[in-house]
């Protein structure tokens, strides 16, 4: 274990029980005041309800603390979905602080990033998730109007039809990154 004494006051990495992360850092912000971060993203995730918004830890089991740890760490150590430090043998790392405040600029109030839907261009192939079309696959096939639909090819009956539709009713069909909800 290492020696806390000879640590000055910082940031530092605790391991957490997984999904525990937001409760142990307010835990630790009411019951001891201490400076916890603890960022998280949001994102829309297509399930069987159709989208749904998930919010998730954004270093999923990990907490940043600010502490005296020589004074703190017990305390820290004790509190509810905090397994431990993270350290490499006898050396507890110290997470810089311009980290912790250019991280905390991308973050609203809440320490939450929401995460926007992925952009969606022509011949992308998307999943309706409302309507009668329900779990309908179709095709881009047109530009964004001003009410926020989007044209798309619809195979039905046979036969190939364009609709639209609005794109909050539409999950993309890739596993490529999440950016903007339509490229201008």
């Amino acid at each position: 274990m290492p020696d806390f004494s000879k640590l000055n006051p910082g940031w530092f990495c605790f391991n957490c029980l997984p999904k525990k992360e937001h409760i142990a850092s307010e835990l630790l912000k009411r019951q001891s005041g201490m400076e916890t971060f603890c960022p998280r993203i949001s994102y829309l995730k297509k399930t069987r309800r159709g989208k749904v918004r998930f919010v998730e830890s954004l270093f999923p089991g990990y907490l940043f603390v600010h502490a005296d740890l020589a004074h703190s760490y017990r305390l820290i150590r004790s509190t509810q979905g905090i397994r431990d430090i993270v350290f490499f043998g006898d050396r507890v790392p110290e997470v810089p602080e311009p980290f912790i405040l250019e991280l905390r600029s991308l973050m609203n109030e809440e320490n939450l990033k929401a995460i926007p839907e992925p952009a969606l261009k022509n011949g992308q192939k998307v999943t309706i998730t409302v309507g009668p079309f329900r779990e309908w696959s179709a095709i881009v096939n047109g530009e964004m109007d001003a009410r926020s639909r989007v044209g798309l090819l619809l195979d039905f009956l046979g036969r190939q039809m364009e609709v639209r539709l609005p794109v909050s009713e539409l999950i993309l069909e890739s596993d490529e990154p999440k950016g903007r909800i339509w490229d201008s």
